[in-house]
């Protein structure tokens, strides 16, 4: 029951009702002003009209709060901690002090008033999530009991005119993300442990251990290192030494590790403990530290990667822990908390290393205040310093990891391969649209003389690598602008096949890409009559689906561990409402999902037809669900067909690479109530939905409107 402070429940619910009406007509407030932004399809500067507040929306919109909120073992564990701590203090007979670091909606502060704490300060820094936190603790029953203070607890003072009065003797706090490290928490811990808290002071969490696992992976290589290109009938494209022997970025690679199949792994070594990170005070937190852990090899092979996580311990005892392992390295594999705020990550080793079966492995761990970076070696080695990698190539900067993984995919870049051996004639002209591509080479290789737009100076650096490496004397780069092309740029040419994948590292939702499109009405001057574009056509599609876990990201907040949290539902859902499109952009193979409808098309596009002669572009779509279930959102992505009738030159071995056929979304045929299998190189669309009970008579409706004089794409979703 709610610690009410002697207020009903009706009453209660009627004061979080007004309270919530009260942030609902912040929230919406009619005032508007104009903010300047570059259009992701057209790639023209815009003024748009957004309301007033939009940068507070999407900064409440885009907060990870709700997510953790739903993360039923993270809040269970929190609370017996918690109670521990404070039951330690009161029968030690000192008072229990507490103090919540990052309180966010107060929850971890209530929680110790629940517990008994004799006093309770928290701090919380989002001026939003602050005055959210203060009415929520008011609505609880316990504004009279927790003190808040909306700073930082680096700006937090201590005395009698300070912010508290003394220093607390137990804190709790959650400043941890995927790196655990990589919020702050070690100065936020160092600071607390100097400035705010007692010597006898109890931690919660009390310590944290990270672990690292060596692997063998071709599938997690496809991500970090690029490959030679295969071309059927020539030469392979070959990546410049400096590319080959580039250390990489020490950027983490976050996923989802659960969704790694075993044939996509294999382990050179055992999980091993790298890291110890002491919060309770006894010992010092360093700021940089390093380690080197030495085991024996499994089996042999490379090492391409190495996976990391972490577990927390919440108590003194050792008896309450909290691990965010995949499951091959959990204590509990069959009893295991879905969350998306704490993932796994992948790191990739500097230099290369292959090891045989029994060869003693060195795993060199280094941190600092913020990051992560890992090494591996063999045999007799001693410990070592290296600093933080950085990128010499340009490829890791220019380069996200999945873009990296789509130009390394094989069976993509023999479909583009064939499509262009059937549609290239001596001497054609190739034009490029679209960043960081590698289809100029691919062309090139084949005979085409090919001209290349290219504005980031790093793209051309690398593209220019490249050519030099690879002997390609065919591909002209020009640092312009598709509106500044000259004849002259084009040596007098004119363009015969306008090529793209597309791809934009501009773009964030699959359709975005579509800016090719509008890019060529730039250059109609430069254009045959009867120029061809590459690809010829793109449908965007659609399927129901059952999430497993993700529609949690957005389930509505209420009642968390008895604590009534729907004020902090209500801001952010209407912080989403104005800061946010209702399709966002999620790397779905690492959410299972299965399939409710059949995949149907929405929108389908021309690209040998400019966007301005075809108006707008209206589709409405009613399929039937095809099996019982909870459908919870709806994914959409784009299939592209290189050339008009879809079919390549047959020269490739697999049936599969004579299909001009690329797709952004499945790569194997959906199957009813089966789970559906993704590219895991792009990014999907994806609507989550209220969770709705579904059966055989129930239909998905899905409106498109495609505005084709903004290049904005509207879609709206409902269940009937």
């Amino acid at each position: 029951m709610l610690h009410d402070g002697n207020m009903s429940a009706p009453v209660l619910g009627k004061k979080i009702a007004k309270i919530s009406a009260i942030f609902t007509k912040k929230m919406t407030s009619p005032m508007s002003t104009f903010f300047s932004q570059v259009n992701a399809m057209t790639g023209k500067q815009e003024w748009v009209i957004k309301a007033e507040n939009y940068d507070y929306h999407q900064e409440v919109a885009r907060s990870a709060y709700a997510d953790m909120l739903h993360d039923e073992e993270r809040n269970k564990k929190y609370y017996i901690g918690l109670k521990k701590a404070i039951q330690k203090m009161h029968s030690e007979g000192k008072k229990a002090n507490v103090l919540d670091i990052g309180t966010g909606t107060g929850l971890l502060s209530m929680m110790a008033a629940r517990c008994g704490a004799d006093s309770i300060t928290a701090c919380e820094a989002f001026t939003p999530v602050a005055q959210c936190a203060r009415d929520i603790i008011k609505a609880n029953g316990f504004g009279d009991k927790i003190k808040l203070i909306p700073k930082r607890s680096t700006q937090i003072t201590v005395g009698p005119d300070g912010d508290m009065s003394h220093r607390a003797n137990i804190l709790v706090t959650e400043v941890f993300d995927t790196e655990l490290i990589g919020e702050g928490a070690i100065g936020t811990f160092h600071h607390a442990h100097k400035c705010l808290l007692q010597e006898d002071c109890i931690v919660v969490p009390t310590a944290a251990t990270m672990y690292v696992q060596v692997v063998q992976s071709d599938f997690t290589k496809r991500f970090n290192k690029l490959q030679p290109i295969k071309v059927p009938g020539c030469d392979d494209i070959i990546p410049p030494n400096d590319v080959t022997n580039c250390p990489g970025a020490a950027a983490v690679h976050d996923i989802q590790m659960d969704q790694l199949s075993h044939d996509q792994f294999q382990p050179i070594t055992e999980p091993e403990k790298v890291f110890w990170f002491d919060y309770s005070g006894k010992s010092e937190i360093k700021f940089s530290d390093k380690s080197m852990k030495t085991t024996t090899a499994l089996q042999s092979g490379d090492c391409d990667a190495i996976f990391m996580w972490w577990d927390i311990q919440m108590d003194l005892d050792g008896d309450v822990m909290l691990s965010c392992a995949p499951r091959w390295g959990h204590p509990e594999p069959k009893n295991m908390q879905w969350r998306d705020h704490w993932m796994q990550a992948v790191y990739y080793p500097p230099s290369s290393c292959t090891v045989a079966k029994g060869d003693q492995v060195n795993i060199h761990s280094f941190h600092d205040d913020y990051s992560l970076w890992f090494d591996v070696t063999k045999g007799e080695t001693k410990d070592f310093d290296t600093e933080h990698p950085v990128c010499t190539c340009g490829v890791h900067i220019l380069y996200s990891r999945g873009r990296i993984g789509m130009l390394n995919d094989s069976h993509r870049n023999s479909v583009y391969a064939n499509a262009l051996r059937k549609v290239l004639q001596p001497g054609s002209v190739c034009l490029l649209l679209g960043d960081g591509s590698f289809l100029p080479m691919l062309a090139a290789r084949l005979g085409a003389q090919c001209y290349v737009l290219e504005t980031n100076h790093i793209a051309r650096r690398v593209l220019e690598a490249y050519c030099t490496r690879n002997a390609l004397t065919n591909v002209k780069v020009i640092n312009k602008e598709p509106s500044e092309v000259t004849e002259g740029d084009l040596d007098g040419h004119k363009v015969d096949i306008v090529l793209a994948e597309p791809y934009f590292s501009s773009s964030i939702l699959p359709w975005h890409n579509f800016h090719m499109w509008f890019a060529m009405k730039e250059l109609t001057n430069h254009l045959r009559d009867n120029a061809s574009v590459l690809p010829h056509s793109a449908t965007i599609k659609a399927i129901g689906v059952e999430f497993k876990d993700l529609w949690k990201i957005r389930a509505p907040l209420g009642i968390c561990e008895g604590f009534q949290l729907g004020i902090f539902g209500q801001l952010i859902e209407n912080a989403s409402e104005l800061a946010d499109d209702n399709v966002e952009a999620q790397p779905l193979w690492e959410y299972p999902g299965v399939a409710l409808t059949e995949p149907f098309d929405l929108i389908k596009l021309d690209f040998n037809k400019p966007p301005s002669s075809q108006g707008e572009i209206c589709c409405e779509r009613s399929v039937n669900f095809m099996s019982e279930g909870t459908c919870n959102g709806v994914a959409l992505w784009i299939d592209y067909s290189l050339d008009q009738d879809n079919t390549c030159a047959n020269t490739s071995q697999t049936q599969d690479n004579t299909s001009a056929h690329i797709t952004t979304g499945l790569f194997e045929k959906a199957t009813i109530g089966h789970q559906l299998k993704w590219d895991p190189f792009t990014r999907q669309g994806v609507h989550l939905i209220k969770p709705s009970n579904i059966t055989g008579s129930n239909t998905l409706k899905v409106n498109s409107e495609f505005k084709l004089n903004t290049g904005d794409i509207d879609f709206k979703f409902q269940i009937l």
